[in-house]
């Protein structure tokens, strides 16, 4: 509809000023006024209709009024109907507005596209095999990617489904007993990151009892990837150690993707280590959520196991 108003709009320009080149200028002739003749009340019987109606008429936004057609043609029977060769164009608007809308009314409507299984079975498809909706191709393929955790990090994961971190986990409620399969899937995965999250909250008197030699490792080593999430939980674990950024950033495999390197984060406790930012860094390289280009030592692996067993023991003794 608005391509069809377009067109008609472009065309009674067209036909109403050919000669002019600015868009919106309208030349119409003036009639002089004889100031001894009185002016004639404006009454309903000799009331023009303004080039307005003419022009809804003409394109077909307005219906015609019988008054508005007879007015017309007895003006142009009169002679007393404008322009004549504003009278013809816009006649011959609407002759054209005609003819198109009877074109458009038999054309053959758009065909809705169908897959495959609707094409041969003339059924809808079902939702298992329909196409997964735009946006969901990268999680689909790293629903495919997830590997097996360790031995450790399932140790850890059943010891939050026991205190009670995964009850508003659907694919854990109504079950009694921990099971390993619920997380071969993505969402599951990351449900295993808030968890650790509150754990944090509820636990932060264990932070201080931790290895500082484990975790000064995997701050040394790096960020688990260059997303904004991983990189600054990293660094305030590396200004907690006072390590200097370049150190790290100059051997980083990330560099030159990564839109922080070389950065130092302000306004960081020094003095207290935050449990969440340790919970953070570990579970990320625990779950193997990292870049695909890093390649993780096994020295970093072995101290974030380290730091696994370390939360679970401390967890229970205090």
């Amino acid at each position: 509809m608005a391509l069809q108003r377009n067109l008609l709009c472009r065309r009674l320009h067209s036909l109403l000023n050919p000669k002019t080149s600015h868009p919106l200028t309208f030349k119409f002739p003036h009639r002089p006024i004889a100031s001894s003749v009185a002016l004639e009340p404006q009454t309903e019987q000799n009331q023009k209709p303004p080039l307005s109606t003419f022009f809804l008429e003409a394109v077909g936004l307005s219906e015609k009024t019988a008054t508005n057609g007879g007015e017309r043609e007895q003006q142009e029977e009169e002679g007393d109907g404008g322009d004549p060769e504003l009278q013809n164009n816009l006649r011959q608007l609407e002759e054209e507005v005609r003819s198109f809308k009877e074109k458009t009314k038999n054309m053959p409507k758009k065909p809705e596209r169908r897959s495959l299984y609707s094409a041969f079975t003339n059924k809808l498809s079902p939702v298992s095999i329909s196409s997964p909706p735009r946006g969901k191709d990268e999680n689909a393929r790293r629903e495919q990617q997830v590997k097996a955790l360790s031995p450790d990090t399932l140790a850890l994961v059943e010891y939050f489904y026991e205190k009670g971190y995964f009850k508003e986990a659907n694919f854990a409620k109504g079950k009694e007993r921990f099971d390993p399969a619920w997380f071969e899937k993505l969402h599951a995965l990351c449900f295993i990151k808030c968890a650790s999250k509150n754990f944090a909250r509820d636990n932060q008197e264990i932070a201080k009892w931790l290895s500082g030699s484990a975790l000064k490792q995997v701050a040394m080593f790096g960020c688990p990837s260059s997303d904004r999430g991983d990189v600054f939980p990293a660094k305030r674990l590396r200004k907690f150690f006072e390590v200097p950024e370049n150190t790290v950033c100059s051997k980083c495999t990330l560099q030159q993707s990564c839109m922080f390197a070389n950065q130092t984060v302000w306004k960081c406790d020094t003095n207290t280590l935050d449990l969440g930012i340790v919970m953070k860094v570990i579970t990320s390289y625990a779950l193997e959520s990292v870049h695909p280009q890093l390649v993780v030592p096994d020295e970093v692996k072995k101290s974030v196991n380290q730091l696994l067993k370390e939360v679970v023991k401390l967890s229970q003794t205090t």
